[in-house]
């Protein structure tokens, strides 16, 4: 009896760790995934974004678009924003998505302005605009905290002529992050 009561026991002791071994690789299995889908939609958001600064440069460049072919292509870049916050904005935090929706609105104006001290105004404020949406995605996707506990880690050491006059020049311009 005594035989059969050690085995029962052994038996259920398996079958109870059995199945807390079970839930952890789940919630491990699941974790994977919750990290990874906002990850690509971050990324997704952060191309997107990205490919505004040389829009915006060849908008205000180009002599060869119309005012109205240039309200056009702003149109489409905001839209192509708007429509990927809206398809993921489960993910994506709404403030970020009211800052990078309406980065590129404006700077169809900019060709056209007399004022050349209005106009690098402009382009400055949209150079500003667009560093803090790439900082504010990078923040949001995890991205700027795993490099700096990647760094903590290996402690790299980087070091040539253009990295120091690299970090002379942002020390210079009191820049902190990567878009400063």
């Amino acid at each position: 009896m005594e035989t059969a009561l050690i085995g029962l026991s052994g038996v259920l002791l398996g079958i109870f760790i059995n199945e807390i071994l079970r839930r952890r690789n789940r919630r491990i299995e699941y974790a994977g995934r919750v990290f990874d889908k906002p990850l690509e939609i971050y990324e997704g958001l952060y191309q997107r974004v990205a490919k505004l600064g040389p829009l915006a440069t060849d908008l205000i460049e180009n002599s060869s678009f119309s005012h109205e072919e240039r309200h056009q292509i702003v149109s489409a870049a905001v839209l192509d924003i708007a429509g990927w916050c809206d398809d993921n904005d489960m993910y994506i935090n709404e403030e970020l998505t009211v800052h990078c929706v309406p980065l590129l609105m404006g700077i169809e104006d900019a060709y056209d302005m007399k004022d050349e001290a209005a106009k690098q105004k402009a382009i400055a404020q949209f150079r500003e605009n667009l560093r803090a949406a790439k900082t504010m995605i990078r923040k949001e996707a995890g991205i700027e905290g795993i490099e700096k506990l990647f760094s903590r880690i290996t402690k790299p050491r980087r070091n040539s002529p253009i990295i120091e006059a690299y970090r002379e020049e942002r020390q210079r311009r009191g820049a902190k992050g990567k878009f400063d």
